[in-house]
């Protein structure tokens, strides 16, 4: 995994099922599966996510106005050979295909600000 701030980043998106954004994710970027596990892996070029309940939310319903609190959560790391350009010229194509299957998503990450709307944050206030 690269190192620094650009080793790891996570995606929140308004969805109730992380593997369903998973998948339909990897269908829109041709993503591959990765190794199989319990948890939706997913590789995009050079970062590896897996999606996962946010576990912090409370009750059923995401907080429109904090995207911390949405239910969906891509986790991801980048790997060892990828220069900080391809990690975020990889983390905005996921974040603009997101947004263009119509999910509310913001990226967390010590990058954000080289990020299509700062992440997301200049897109839900």
């Amino acid at each position: 995994m690269t190192e620094g701030p650009y080793a790891s980043f996570d995606v929140f998106v308004d969805a109730p099922d992380p593997q369903t954004v998973a998948g339909r994710l990897r269908t829109a970027v041709g993503g591959v599966e990765g190794p199989v596990t319990a948890r939706h892996d997913l590789i995009v070029g050079p970062l590896w996510m897996t999606g996962v309940d946010n576990g912090p939310r409370t009750g059923d319903r995401a907080d429109p106005y904090d995207f911390l609190r949405w239910p969906a959560v891509l986790e991801g790391g980048t790997s060892l050979r990828a220069t900080p350009a391809e990690v975020v010229e990889a983390v905005a194509t996921v974040l603009r295909a997101l947004w263009g299957m119509g999910y509310r998503a913001a990226v967390r990450c010590g990058f954000e600000d080289e990020l299509p709307d700062a992440g997301g944050r200049t897109r839900y206030r």
